[in-house]
């Protein structure tokens, strides 16, 4: 049996309303998306799928979390300060919180 090499040039349109980018770069746009945006907690309930009542109980009420959440101390939740305040979220770090760090607080569920 012979086997014959070969090869070949192939052109692929690409269209004019669309651009060709590496996955490294889609991945910087993507996160430069988040940058500078707030999310509340309905955003944490809809990105982690817990219930409201278990991020509170598990994450943001988790004494050995809380001082590391604030936003005062450099993180990403801002506590509401009364019962008629909201939780608010820094978006770029609730969603890295949810892609790193989730994980290791769901193992007990």
């Amino acid at each position: 049996m012979q086997i014959i090499e070969t090869e070949m040039t192939v052109k692929i349109p690409i269209p004019e309303d669309m651009v060709l980018i590496s996955k490294v770069r889609l991945a910087e746009l993507e996160k430069n998306d988040y940058v500078g945006k707030i999310l509340t907690m309905k955003d944490f309930v809809e990105r982690s799928g817990r219930s409201a009542s278990w991020i509170k109980a598990n994450i943001l009420n988790n004494p050995k979390l809380t001082k590391q959440l604030d936003i005062e101390n450099g993180g990403f939740v801002y506590f509401p300060s009364s019962k008629s305040d909201r939780w608010l979220f820094k978006a770029s770090g609730l969603v890295d919180f949810i892609e790193n760090d989730l994980g290791m607080y769901l193992k007990g569920v």
